[in-house]
């Protein structure tokens, strides 16, 4: 996510970003400014950087300083960013999702695959809270304006169920239920084979992967001393072919790339998957962007075939238990023979 300064008013995402303000903490204290400003505005490379500081486009406390200059906690860094020629005026435009459920407080979408839920690294515009800041914010008339907050994430390859709080007091109250494990999660999966049993509980410890040349890689293991977090998923096949394996999932604990690793420890990696799946080179070509016609067949599908399918959690301000599902969609359907889902 893009750094937000103390005190300052919720950026309108519906317009380019004009400015950045960061308030030195304890991560940066003491790094030369280019540095600090290369470990929060990641998505620019060091020598941009530079670029910005050569150019007179950053200051430090009100001053232009050299990128050699050590910050210290409570400095203030101002970075004015200059205009893309490239950039879309309104980063929210053209960016498309079907609401599932809407009120007053809340609304719920169904995010295409693809689509990054919020800004950060290289999605700095066209983003699911980009479309929902144009959709909502009306920040000249503060009758109107409505700050949507997200209230949980899902992977830009993961389609499905996104929910958004529409009212602060709303939003901390379910964020809450979120935060003690009381909102019910389901998913959908299509797996390479089919897994045995046809029901069960994966509970395996995810550990990094030190066999793997990807540093975010992981995996599972089953030794009782790991160093590692306990993870817990259950599943349930509901349908399969000659090939695939379309599978429920109900994770029980929330860690990274839970589904994916857990169901990749049973032999059924996800479809598409280029991380868990049987090459992780495949990843790295991602990375790249030079993944061949070759690659792209092995995949099957251009992502992971991960769906989050239903959201329950109760609704405070209604006093009622809801659930919002999303239909699976098309591209894991037509893995299946069907394309009308």
């Amino acid at each position: 996510m893009l750094p937000k300064f103390p005190g300052d008013k919720p950026r309108d995402l519906s317009k380019p970003l004009e400015q950045i303000r960061i308030l030195v903490d304890g991560r940066l204290d003491g790094q030369r400014l280019d540095l600090a400003l290369t470990t929060v505005l990641t998505w620019r490379s060091r020598a941009s950087i530079h670029r910005l500081i050569d150019g007179g486009l950053v200051q430090l406390n009100g001053r232009q300083s050299p990128a050699s200059r050590r910050v210290r906690i409570g400095d203030t860094i101002v970075v004015d960013v200059p205009p893309n020629p490239r950039a879309t005026p309104d980063p929210g435009a053209g960016v498309e999702f079907p609401v599932l459920y809407e009120d007053q407080w809340m609304v719920v979408v169904d995010k295409p695959p693809g689509m990054a839920v919020h800004p950060s690294g290289r999605h700095l515009s066209g983003t699911l809270l980009h479309a929902l800041h144009r959709r909502y914010r009306n920040p000249d008339d503060p009758s109107r304006d409505v700050v949507p907050r997200l209230l949980h994430r899902i992977d830009m390859e993961t389609s499905g169920v996104v929910a958004i709080g529409l009212d602060e007091q709303f939003h901390q109250l379910v964020s809450r239920q979120f935060e003690d494990r009381l909102v019910g999660k389901s998913y959908l999966a299509v797996v390479h084979g089919r897994p045995t049993p046809d029901e069960g509980t994966i509970d395996r410890t995810i550990v990094p992967d030190k066999r793997s040349t990807v540093r975010l890689k992981l995996t599972t293991t089953d030794a009782p001393d790991a160093d590692g977090l306990s993870a817990v998923t259950s599943y349930r096949v509901l349908r399969s072919n000659a090939r695939y394996t379309l599978v429920e999932l109900h994770p029980k604990t929330g860690r990274t790339h839970l589904i994916r690793v857990h169901m990749a420890s049973l032999g059924c990696p996800l479809v598409g998957d280029k991380l868990y799946g049987a090459d992780e080179t495949l990843f790295l070509r991602q990375i790249d962007g030079t993944l061949g016609d070759e690659d792209r067949r092995q995949l099957v599908l251009d992502r992971h075939a991960l769906h989050s399918h239903s959201l329950r959690f109760h609704h405070p301000m209604l006093d009622r238990e809801m659930t919002v599902v999303a239909p699976l969609p098309r591209d894991m359907a037509a893995l299946f023979g069907d394309d009308r889902a």
